[in-house]
């Protein structure tokens, strides 16, 4: 497969559209991420509450039996003579001061005879009440009855009441629930942090593939101090030292190919100016011998003078479509013309053939007298002739400017460039550069075979330009 067929080929892949969708690797790890700490705070605090309910529910109990045996001790009995209802007033707020219990007196109907003493007047802060609602467990109360025989004076009511102990979970609480946030935050960070330096990583290698899949293949991936990403650079590279080395023999052989070809141009131009030249020379000589030999005949035929003729016109015609094979097989025979004359004879014929189209010709100072070889000089003639026509055939260009220059920051390069002021390539559909015409592949091949670089037609400015970029060989010391 030849280097042009290569860069075709390698193109299209890479403009292949895709077949699926595609996902950002950040949107998922960060999403995974966002899920993952939201599941953990929501896990944690799920654990937490359900044990923070227990201990509330154990401690609370523990603290109404104790309240409840107390009550069912001291309490004074119904025989003696001592104020009973006193007493369980004071046994009842003595209670009611203790932590985690309630103590209440009602009336024989169940109506609350007293207030609470001491529960009332608690300083801390309470809990908000969806926070309450999870955290109360189930009512624990017990009446004890206050009698003074025969009658029944009322009720002493003790329950458990878990308020204090849920506002302690609660202040815990607090505290616990902003750091598991934070720690979902920080989560999350991560992850971007590590997503950021993944994508950067990968951007870095994409980008060294972007620059060899344009055909900069002398690029290189970063290396890594990643293992994953080490080997990934690594592998990327061997591909494109692989890749170099099949293009460097594919310009070899496309060299040699060229290389042959106008070898063989250059036989078949030498048999035809050597061998048919001379000919042909003799032939019009011949005819023209016997056109002075029957000249003064008296009685010759006119059959023959029109058939003298006809062979004489042939003859020249056919002398000039040699000398047209001749030159389009080898445009410089050795020791006959120069590049810069050869290209003032071809700007000089275009202006013979489209006499309404101008074509002008710059050449560099600097450029005259620059031995570029000889299979260059041919690759410039074959541009300069090609991109011309182009541009008087496709492109109805009324003026095409050719230039040869060197390069302002490069002096060893020399710029051979065609301007004109056609209507240019048309893009393709999605906006793309058109494909190259067999014409302009055939360019590309020679550029490549002796190092230069071809740049196909683009549109600037209104104007269409197209470039041969050739390096000057280093002269001998």
């Amino acid at each position: 497969m030849s280097a042009s067929t290569e860069g075709l080929s390698f193109q299209a892949f890479s403009r292949a559209p895709q077949a699926r969708r595609t996902v950002p690797l950040r949107r998922i790890v960060m999403g995974l991420a966002s899920i993952v700490s939201l599941s953990l705070c929501l896990i944690v605090s799920a654990i937490l509450i359900l044990n923070a309910r227990q201990a509330v529910q154990e401690e609370t109990e523990s603290a109404f039996r104790l309240a409840h045996e107390a009550a069912v001790r001291r309490l004074p009995p119904s025989h003696g003579g001592r104020d009973t209802m006193a007493e369980a007033i004071g046994l009842a707020e003595e209670i009611d001061g203790l932590r985690h219990v309630s103590a209440r007196i009602l009336d024989p109907e169940g109506r609350p005879l007293q207030h609470r003493a001491h529960g009332q007047f608690r300083s801390q802060a309470s809990a908000p009440q969806w926070f309450s609602a999870l955290m109360t467990p189930p009512l624990v109360e017990a009446l004890v009855p206050i009698t003074h025989y025969p009658n029944v004076l009322g009720m002493l009511r003790v329950a458990a009441d878990p308020t204090d102990e849920i506002a302690e979970v609660w202040s815990d609480f607090s505290i616990i629930l902003p750091v598991l946030f934070l720690a979902g935050l920080a989560m999350v960070g991560l992850a971007f942090l590590m997503t950021t330096l993944l994508t950067r990583r990968l951007q870095s290698v994409q980008a060294a593939m972007s620059q060899m899949q344009d055909g900069r293949l002398s690029v290189r991936a970063p290396d890594d101090r990643l293992t994953e990403f080490a080997d990934l650079a690594a592998g990327v590279n061997a591909l494109t030292s692989h890749l170099q080395a099949e293009r460097a023999e594919n310009d070899l052989l496309q060299a040699r190919l060229i290389g042959s070809s106008e070898a063989e141009r250059s036989r078949i131009a030498l048999d035809l100016h050597d061998e048919m030249g001379p000919q042909l020379f003799a032939l019009r000589a011949a005819v023209s011998h016997a056109q002075a030999m029957i000249a003064d005949l008296p009685d010759r035929p006119a059959a023959l003078d029109e058939t003298l003729d006809a062979i004489a016109c042939h003859a020249v015609e056919v002398q000039r479509s040699a000398r047209t094979a001749i030159n389009d097989l080898r445009p410089m025979l050795l020791g006959e013309a120069s590049l810069i004359e050869l290209l003032a004879e071809l700007v000089t014929g275009f202006r013979d053939v489209a006499s309404e189209t101008r074509v002008m010709l710059d050449i560099d100072p600097e450029v005259e007298g620059s031995s570029l070889g000889e299979l260059a000089e041919l690759s410039i003639y074959r541009f300069v002739r090609e991109s011309v026509l182009n541009a008087i055939r496709h492109g109805r260009a009324t003026l095409v400017r050719v230039s040869l220059e060197t390069m302002p920051d490069e002096p060893r390069q020399i710029v051979v460039r065609v301007t004109d002021n056609g209507k240019g390539p048309e893009p393709g559909p999605s906006g793309d550069r058109p494909p190259l015409g067999f014409g302009q592949i055939g360019i590309q091949d020679r550029a490549r075979a002796f190092g230069a670089t071809y740049l196909p037609p683009w549109r600037d400015n209104r104007l269409t330009h197209t470039e041969l970029r050739i390096s000057r060989p280093c002269k001998p010391r």
